[in-house]
């Protein structure tokens, strides 16, 4: 096997890009009957947020207290989350960090809150997001086949 060389003048610098977002989607069975907590479990469930490990189901309870707050179009900061819930507030973060990632939530002056007005707005912003992700996908993927003569009959 042939080892990599450098071209003179020029540097190899491994190049690691973060990611802009994070989308998890896992088709999860809906809960038969309707049911405010359980609805809400499923929704956190659905969107990778509500783990088995999470055994006091903190995501779900941070997503039900921004609900809430949405039906008064407010907030909480990470503070009053972790004080409600009775987290520590780096708990609370990295709960909010995961929900923000995917364009859940938002955090707009000082306070966490849904990124739209409703959760049905919101999951439409994701939606679109998604699909954007899928766009620059086909077209990376369109160019590639171009350049090794794939056809997509």
């Amino acid at each position: 096997m042939s080892a990599l060389k450098e071209p003179k003048g020029a540097s190899f610098m491994a190049v690691r890009e973060e990611a802009l977002a994070e989308y998890r989607i896992l088709n999860v069975r809906i809960p038969p009957t309707v049911n405010y907590e359980q609805d809400v479990e499923w929704i956190c469930r659905s969107l990778g947020f509500l783990e088995a490990r999470d055994k006091r189901k903190t995501a779900a309870k941070i997503f039900k207290f921004l609900l809430e707050a949405a039906s008064r179009q407010s907030g909480y900061s990470s503070n009053e989350l972790a004080e409600k819930i009775g987290l520590t507030r780096g708990t609370v973060v990295h709960h909010l960090n995961k929900m923000m990632k995917c364009g859940l939530v938002i955090y707009h002056e000082g306070r966490y809150k849904l990124r739209g007005r409703s959760l049905k707005g919101t999951l439409g912003e994701m939606e679109r997001d998604i699909s954007r992700v899928f766009e620059n996908l086909y077209k990376v993927a369109s160019t590639i086949d171009e350049t090794l003569g794939l056809s997509n009959r």
